[in-house]
């Protein structure tokens, strides 16, 4: 059946197509059944029925899929019924403690990819996951389906290393740090980092203040080629559907342990990695409340690496107040750049970031990894690393910490009482950070001046407010004053010394240091 497509101007979570009743007799669907709008290319909508808006023999699209279906306005498309796709009975066969074959996940996938599936049936098949747990098997079937949606990138070379954060703790800028000081040894690590998606900054947000981040299949080859590392963005050529599952999950703020395990491994299994490691930040308000539960998720990790073909390992690190003393886009780049110039730095930074680069390099053989992760920051030969692959990605080949300026309007937060820093609330220090603007405005966030254990006199500064402009400072403002981002009291507590509280190797490594111990 042929009808004129009219753009709405609406902006909707998923694919929708507006029409009238008579035309929906005509076509036999009705409220929330399936139509296919086929022009160049075609499009699944859900159906709305409106008389009022829309008159019959037109259809209304919002530009989303008027350009999936590759027609223009007032150009007539052919629509007909599109029936249930046999994914959603894989789906309920979840939700009912089913399991899943290869044949099913891969159909589950490809329907999310070419939007036959409606979000609330992306929820069902996310919470199944969340309710029935799946087992190891089906994720890695979920992992190489995710993957495969995308393009795959073949760096030629072999072993390929990386790293990846669980996230969940503010502040975490050690990825520049991590990866220039693996890559000044001659490994090969090629991290793919993400942006924001509820907390103040994500790694590419800051990266991307001194460099460009996005950057096409062959850019990425080129770049990794030429010094070994590279800071780019995980984007939509890779593991695209990804994207979708998260868009999905956002309303509900689920986020299953398995989707999260084949979410992480898919990027993984797209760059061509062999040797992985994990950060799993543990701490009060984290993902990971407590050692039982990392050592957990440590273990399946491992384990679906193992099925992935990929040697996996896992460091538990401290994460009960924010990494280093800066939130926030430029603060965040302005002192992991600090770091890399020697000028000290926060000792959570440099311990996590020489701790993690450590561990990687004692999985390419080196016996004491911390030591040498230490003695490579500290001659310089990590920040000369670090100007090679910034100049790489466009950016400024003589780039200075002192070049990033934060927002100009700023705040200073005082202590009402003299005392210790007993402790600092992540979650408030995002949402204030937040506030403020970040992570979209990339001068906002936080500067830390005190943390847990400080001792600090009444009406000193606990920390700054910067902001791009002076609404959104107040904003932040408002909602520091309705929180309490930190506690000082007199009783003297005392700080995590060590970022990283245990390292959960493969089996395979755990027989080697055993070896190298006799």
């Amino acid at each position: 059946m042929k009808l004129q497509a009219r753009q709405a101007d609406i902006v909707t979570s998923g694919p929708i197509a507006l029409l009238n009743s008579n035309d929906c007799l005509k076509l036999g669907v009705g409220e929330n059944d399936r139509i296919r709008v086929t022009g160049k290319d075609s499009a699944v909508c859900t159906v709305i029925i409106t008389d009022r808006y829309i008159p019959e023999g037109l259809i209304a699209l919002t530009e989303q899929t008027m350009n999936k279906c590759g027609s223009k306005d007032r150009e007539d498309v052919e629509v007909a019924y599109s029936p249930m796709p046999e994914s959603v009975r894989s789906i309920r066969s979840k939700i009912n403690g089913g399991t899943l074959s290869k044949k099913e996940m891969d159909a589950i996938v490809s329907d999310i990819m070419q939007g036959n599936l409606s979000e609330m049936e992306i929820i069902a098949f996310v919470s199944a996951f969340n309710v029935n747990n799946s087992d190891l098997t089906e994720i890695a079937y979920l992992t190489r389906s995710m993957a495969a949606t995308g393009k795959m990138v073949d760096l030629g070379v072999r072993p390929i290393f990386d790293f990846h954060s669980l996230g969940g703790v503010p502040g975490n800028k050690i990825t520049p740090t991590v990866v220039s000081i693996v890559a000044s040894e001659g490994l090969v690590i090629p991290k793919l980092s993400s942006r924001a998606v509820s907390s103040a900054c994500g790694t590419s947000d800051y990266v991307d203040t001194f460099c460009d981040v996005e950057m096409d299949t062959r850019k990425l080859v080129d770049t990794i080629s030429e010094c070994n590392g590279v800071f780019a963005c995980g984007n939509k050529d890779y593991a695209p559907v990804g994207s979708l599952i998260i868009k999905a999950e956002n309303p509900m703020g689920i986020d299953p342990r398995p989707m999260m395990m084949a979410s992480i491994m898919s990027k993984k299994v797209v760059i061509g990695t062999t040797h992985l490691l994990i950060d799993i930040p543990m701490g009060e308000g984290s993902k990971i409340p407590d050692i039982k539960s990392a050592r957990q998720f440590a273990k399946d990790l491992i384990d679906l690496g193992s099925i992935l073909g990929m040697h996996v390992e896992c460091a538990v690190s401290c994460a009960d107040q924010p990494i280093g003393r800066m939130i926030g886009p430029v603060l965040e780049a302005k002192e992991c750049i600090g770091i890399l110039e020697g000028h000290g730095g926060d000792p959570s930074v440099v311990d996590k970031a020489c701790g993690m680069a450590g561990i990687i390099l004692e999985m390419a053989g080196e016996k004491d990894g911390y030591a040498r992760a230490v003695e490579i920051l500290r001659s310089g030969r990590a920040h000369k690393k670090f100007l090679e692959i910034v100049r790489a990605q466009n950016g400024s080949p003589v780039l200075k910490s002192t070049d990033l300026l934060p927002g100009q309007f700023v705040k200073d937060i005082h202590a009402k009482r003299s005392g210790y820093v007993q402790y600092v609330d992540n979650a408030c220090m995002v949402a204030i950070a937040k506030g403020a603007g970040a992570p979209k405005d990339i001068g906002a966030g936080i500067e830390l001046l005190h943390k847990r254990g400080d001792y600090v006199e009444e009406g000193e500064v606990l920390f700054k407010i910067y902001a791009d402009n002076q609404s959104k400072l107040d904003r932040a403002i408002e909602s520091a004053r309705s929180r309490r981002p930190m506690l000082v009291k007199d009783a003297e507590v005392k700080a995590e010394k060590d970022m990283i509280l245990e390292r959960i190797p493969s089996k395979e490594m755990l027989d080697l240091i055993r070896f190298r111990n006799l």
